[in-house]
């Protein structure tokens, strides 16, 4: 039985090779950061729907509060008139509402505290998506350099593009300083 699963981990390893080969790692690291922009895009959006939310629960909890404050001053006026039945319509009118503006106002706070952890998240990652980009580019360069460099070496004999050797630095110094002395003699 070991044989079998010997013999199927390097099938499976031959397979992962291949592949590996046939894949453009220039076009598979760009994939990654076209997947990448993708979802930081996609928390913005997401970000902006929340600051909207956000913007909307203000607004009632504004609404709630002028209406509060409304009945509050009518409560007021009912109880000083000593008009007892027309302050409970009051007083149930007004509980409902203070408890909707409390739990919108919970909401809001919830929404704040969301909206800056994924902005935060988002920026962090907006900054990690550029630092990649930059280092994908500088990646992709060397790689068209290489490619570059390995077609002129097709092209140009490597005898025109190999360093020279010491000895033959210092025997073209010696006929160069030669030439110079004999020019000067004349």
């Amino acid at each position: 039985m070991a044989i079998m699963t010997r013999f199927v981990r390097l099938c499976k390893a031959d397979i992962h090779g291949v592949m590996d080969q046939l894949e453009d790692k220039g076009l598979v690291l760009k994939q990654y950061l076209r997947d990448m922009e993708q979802e930081i895009d996609r928390k913005e959006a997401m970000i902006k729907k929340m600051v909207a939310s956000r913007d909307q629960a203000q607004r009632e909890y504004e609404k709630y509060t002028r209406e509060i404050e409304k009945l509050e001053q009518d409560l007021s006026v009912a109880i000083e008139k000593d008009k007892d039945d027309i302050a409970r319509v009051l007083i149930r009118k007004l509980k409902p509402l203070v408890y909707h503006r409390d739990e919108l106002g919970r909401h809001i706070e919830t929404l704040d505290h969301e909206v800056t952890q994924l902005g935060k998240c988002a920026e962090g990652q907006r900054l990690q998506y550029e630092q990649l980009q930059l280092r994908c580019t500088e990646y992709l360069q060397a790689v068209e350099r290489e490619a570059w460099d390995k077609a002129m070496s097709d092209i140009v004999p490597h005898r025109f593009s190999r360093e020279p050797s010491e000895e033959e630095v210092e025997l073209e110094l010696l006929q160069r300083k030669e030439a110079i002395k004999g020019g000067g003699r004349k």
